[in-house]
């Protein structure tokens, strides 16, 4: 059985490799400011969909590098590199 000074070195060593990152924000309608429920929202590959109140979170191996795309009925699809920022509140423009 491992001992716990081992245990609280791996650990955050183990966090480290896995580099997960969290990602999230408030999805809006930009003329209105209204929050926008059930859009999509996916980052290299992980997905998750906006809640009631417009907001998201998405957790994954992350880098600046990776875009996040949102997509919603009635709405341009969005799209933007994740840079090094966590937080991306987002407004989408209406379709014309």
């Amino acid at each position: 059985m491992p001992s716990l000074k081992k245990l609280l070195i791996v650990l955050p060593f183990a966090a480290f490799i896995g580099g997960c990152t969290t990602v999230s924000g408030v999805i809006r309608d930009k003329p209105t400011g209204n929050p926008i429920s059930s859009a999509a929202v996916t980052i290299n590959n992980v997905s998750t969909t906006t809640n009631a109140m417009g907001a998201y979170s998405v957790t994954g191996p992350f880098i600046p590098q990776h875009v996040i795309f949102v997509n919603a009925p009635g709405y341009n699809i969005y799209t933007k590199s994740v840079g090094n920022q966590n937080i991306h509140d987002i407004e989408l423009t209406p379709r014309q």
